[in-house]
């Protein structure tokens, strides 16, 4: 049997000599692969001669033929690149697919990869759809998730591979049952040259309109888990709006040591200070049966903050049946805030409705206009402790797990305000415009502390089936305090104390099933709790108790073959209302923004439906989506017709849903040209209760938004550089029942990304993008821009350890930044008023030592 199985591996070694010999003289095979093949000559003709051989007569020879005089030379086999494997629930991206600018950052590689979408403007990353929650480095926490770090921070060439599966804490690891919600995360494994190698890197620049830059960036990573980074950064290179004085200062630092296989500690410290400032208007029109309203603003902020914050935890095992995860953080911040704005609200469209100008309406068509300046500061700490510890009985799997965790938290604000407000609507005893002037001082501490003991007990039932029966006791105290002045004078009526309790019982049961295609876990959670509240606001008293039950149940189904993998997940939650909103107390600090409670409330309940599926060998992957609400908590709105203000009561409403789907595809070809494709839809309903002092019953108001995007993405990727062509398209119309309104927004983006790696050293980078907009009130031409940024380097010394770069952002001047937002009761429209043309010019040094 030896002998034949051996004589049919030497007749395939023909069948690939043959092959390998037609293609020697192209360096490309039909489907873009590439072969390279040596086989010694010797070996050929042992081949020969044991095929030509038949019956016994030949079979005594094969086997010292194979075993002694079969000399096998060399064979190198050099296939396509894999861009992306899936590998169970793990989807394998491999880095070394998608080429990158020397001396590139990890948001530049996740750009290039298909299905990876990074939003920077609010700092999210989704990977076909799917949230990602952290970002990890050779299956260790970095930074604690942190996304921005390490996007910003990590070389793009320390990457080899990138893994996208949904992690779970060292307690699922260790019972093998899955419960809670997804967190799906970015695992990088680094590279093997790196492994053990001291990454070094500073730098330092400065450019005008007071721009300027000091990084220093160390990391040492082991690809056991084992890391080390310091990132320290301060200056403001990306900070784009007008005030003078935008700064970012961090420090931060994160290790992971394995002590041994049973004992790893791992823990972050970081440091950031933070002072930001934006001069910005709106411009807002609220829905309503007798005529909409029409709001301009404008305002100027600046905001200071500092923060500090840690984690240290350890995972430790005792031996092979007990387990003990200890975590616990700390955190300390301050701020110091200011505003200065102008409001002016009109029953008539304005001359002018862009939130650029200002308002120009005048006579009976104005209600009322504000002119506020404020500013606060707050001051808060906290810090939590969380453990678990697992014991499993005997051979089979069975566990028990006790957890336990405490926290506490304190904080203060203070806030000073001066405002002015004119009704034209109302007369004042002299006869002309009502006028309120304000000058309001608020201390407001409060103090939270919970704690939480449980245990687990897991029951493997069979092979790949396992049982989870688990209980939590849970209390929590806040108590808040707003103690208000007015003209130094305390006001009774503008101030109040809260003081609340929860105690709550968590009962649970989860079954998991992991079979080869199949896996299905399931599970219940059930929450009895009391919580009770005792309010003061002015001279008014009243506390409530109130008991609940809460649920929620949770099912994730998944199968997977070969390339080819289908996931549905179903998620469902109800919830309490606050139990501030059930007292039927007033709060009229603002007189334009008056609350009430509403002792009526009932719970609701959310539900999510989510579809996934994808193949990695066809590039196609595609998701549904589908929620929505019962009994969702929705704010009654009473507009005062003759003030402009608005008194607010919470109340339920049914009728809140959102659907969405999406379809991506992906290929890549001849290792060079790389092609994505995105289509998606979404379709919403809204629903709001306006009253406008014509009737006892609000009116429903209910919104409907419709919305399509598509994105089609080129990217070609020669040995001395990169091109990526992208466009993109999105359309929005929205509709309201109550007033009948109408309007819609078309968004178009072009852009092209490109770098060049140049003789002696030298690269030049250039992004463009060119994105315009048309619809409801939106002038032909005001939102067009056109943003290009440039890049240059020159890297120089031994092993271009220097560098020396300019950096020019916005160079014709035109970017605009704009948000539009549409609900149940209006639409609003911000925009942020930005510097310019800009440029830096930077040099830094890089050091790579191993250890």
């Amino acid at each position: 049997m030896k002998v034949r199985y051996a004589y049919v591996s030497v007749l395939l070694l023909m069948s690939f000599s043959t092959i390998a010999n037609v293609w020697a003289s192209s360096s490309l095979s039909p489907d873009g692969r590439a072969f390279s093949y040596a086989v010694s000559s010797d070996t050929v003709r042992e081949s020969r001669a044991l095929s030509e051989g038949d019956g016994d007569s030949v079979e005594t020879q094969k086997e010292d033929s194979i075993f002694k005089t079969l000399n096998l030379g060399e064979v190198v086999v050099t296939a396509a690149m894999k861009e992306v494997e899936m590998k169970g629930d793990t989807t394998v991206i491999n880095a070394n697919a998608f080429q990158t600018p020397e001396g590139a950052y990890l948001e530049e590689l996740l750009k290039r990869v298909p299905g990876l979408e990074y939003e920077k403007q609010n700092k999210t990353i989704t990977y076909n759809g799917l949230p990602i929650h952290e970002i990890n480095v050779n299956g260790e926490s970095f930074f604690g998730g942190n996304s921005t770090l390490a996007l910003e921070n990590l070389p793009a060439k320390l990457v080899s591979k990138i893994k996208v599966y949904d992690k779970r804490s060292e307690l699922e690891k260790i019972t093998k049952v899955r419960k809670g919600g997804e967190n799906y995360v970015l695992d990088l494994q680094t590279k093997r040259e790196f492994n053990g190698t001291l990454i070094t890197s500073a730098g330092i620049g400065r450019g005008n309109n007071e721009k300027k830059e000091a990084e220093l960036i160390s990391n040492l990573f082991r690809q056991t888990g084992d890391n080390i980074s310091v990132i320290a950064r301060s200056g403001n290179k990306n900070m784009t709006s007008r005030y003078p004085d935008n700064r970012q200062d961090n420090v931060a630092m994160n290790f992971a040591k394995k002590f041994s296989k049973r004992f790893t500690l791992y823990g972050n410290m970081m440091y950031n200070h933070y002072a930001s400032g934006n001069e910005s208007t709106v411009y807002n029109e609220q829905y309503l049966t007798t005529g909409n309203r029409y709001q301009n603003s404008a305002s100027t902020s600046t905001n200071r903050n500092t923060m500090g914050n840690g984690t240290l935890g350890m995972r430790w095992s005792l031996d092979d049946k007990t387990y003990i995860n200890v975590g616990g953080n700390f955190s300390k911040s301050k701020g110091d805030n200011t505003s200065d704005s102008q409001q002016s609200t009109t029953s008539a469209i304005p001359t002018a409705t862009s939130a650029t100008s200002s308002n120009t309406s005048e006579g009976d068509e104005r209600i009322n206009s504000i002119n506020r300046k404020s500013d606060s500061k707050s001051d808060s700490h906290s810090f939590s402790l969380n453990a678990d510890v697992t014991q499993v009985l005997n051979d089979k799997g069975t566990s028990i797990s006790l957890t336990g965790s405490y926290s506490d938290s304190k904080s203060t604000n203070e806030s000073h305000s001066l405002s002015e407000t004119t009704y034209y609507q109302l007369e004042s005893s002299l006869g002309g415009d009502s006028v309120l002037y304000r000058n309001q001082y608020q201390h407001s501490p409060s103090t939270n502390r919970a704690y939480s003991v449980g245990i687990n007990l897991t029951q493997p039932l069979a092979e790949n089936l396992r049982l989870q029966l688990g209980y939590r006791y849970s209390a929590n105290r806040q108590v808040s305090d707003r103690i208000t002045y007015e003209s130094e004078v305390y006001q009774d009526s503008l101030s109040n104390y809260t003081q609340s309790r929860t105690y709550s019982h968590e009962l649970s049961l989860y079954f998991n099933y992991n079979g080869k295609r199949w896996q299905v876990n399931t599970g219940v959670q059930m929450h009895p709790e009391r919580r009770s509240l005792d309010q003061k606001t002015g001279l008014l008293y009243a506390d409530t108790v109130r008991t609940s039950v809460n649920w929620n149940p949770q099912l994730n189904v998944s199968w997977h073959q070969g390339k080819t993998r289908f996931e549905l997940n179903y998620d469902g939650s109800s919830r309490q209302p606050d139990l501030g909103s059930l007292m039927s107390l007033t709060d009229n600090s603002d007189p334009l923004h008056i609350t009430h409670g509403n002792p009526s409330l009932k719970a609701s309940y959310n539900q999510n439906f989510r579809l996934t599926g994808r193949n990695t060998r066809l590039g196609l992957s595609g998701d549904v989506h589908f929620s929505n609400t019962y009994n969702s908590q929705t704010q009654a709105v009473f507009y005062n017709l003759a003030t402009g203000g608005t008194e607010t009561y919470p109340v339920n409403v049914n009728g809140n849903w959102n659907m969405r789907a999406s379809l991506r595809y992906q290929k890549r070809w001849k290792k060079r040209f790389n092609l994505s494709a995105r289509t998606g839809a979404n379709f919403s309903q809204s629903v709001a209760l306006v009253n406008e002092g014509k009737s006892e019953e609000p009116d429903r108001s209910v919104t409907h938004n419709t919305s399509y995007n598509a994105n089609l993405r080129l990217g070609y990727q020669p040995k001395w550089g990169g091109f990526d062509l992208q466009g993109d398209w999105r359309y929005r119309h929205a509709t309201n029942q109550l007033r009948g309104t109408s309007n819609y927004t078309r968004s178009y983006n072009f852009s092209l990304n490109t770098y060049t790696e140049l003789p002696l050293g030298f690269q030049v980078k250039s992004d463009v993008a060119y994105s315009f907009r048309n619809g409801t009130n939106i002038k032909k031409g005001e939102d067009d821009q056109v943003v290009w940024n440039l890049g240059a380097s020159w890297r120089f010394l031994k092993k271009k350890q220097a560098e020396l770069s300019l950096y020019w952002s916005d160079i014709l001047s035109d970017k605009k930044n704009y948000y539009r937002n549409v609900t149940a009761t209006g639409l609003t429209e911000s925009r942020t008023f930005q510097i310019g043309s800009y440029f830096i010019i930077s040099f830094k040094y890089r050091i790579n030592k191993q250890l």
